[in-house]
């Protein structure tokens, strides 16, 4: 031993002193990865069965935007109930036909029991620009 220098009285001692390299835990070397056993693969219809059920959800997703959390039971702004701002009645404009009113009224729906309705009402299918309606 040389004058001055330490001694080395650890564990790796011995490693030291005959001039092999030390022995490390296997938890200092950096070059061990722990790696986890790799999961079996779904099957391929389980694969398909899960890609349908995703569109699936999706599609239906897609489907209730439209509604937009109204219920599909508010009128669109350009409606007659939307427009006068009385759901119960409609101030007949230029042009307008007991026809229009009824699609104005009810666009998704058919127009032919509100247009009979409505001509009963009036005792007419005319109407005149300015006329209100009750609208049933």
């Amino acid at each position: 031993m040389v004058r001055g220098e330490r001694r080395d009285t650890g564990r790796n001692a011995c490693a030291t002193a005959t001039g092999l390299r030390p022995r490390l835990d296997p938890a200092d070397d950096l070059d061990v990865v722990r790696v986890r056993p790799a999961r079996p693969r779904a099957s391929l219809a389980v694969r398909r069965r899960r890609t349908l059920l995703a569109m699936m959800g999706l599609a239906l997703a897609l489907l209730a935007l439209p509604l937009g959390g109204s219920g599909g039971a508010s009128h669109t702004t350009g409606s007659a109930p939307a427009a006068n701002g009385h759901p119960g009645t409609y101030v007949v404009r230029a042009g307008d036909t007991l026809w229009t009113i009824a699609e104005r009224v009810d666009p998704t729906g058919d127009p032919r029991p509100l247009v009979s309705q409505l001509a009963a009402q009036l005792g007419t299918y005319s109407v005149v620009p300015g006329e209100q309606l009750t609208l049933p």
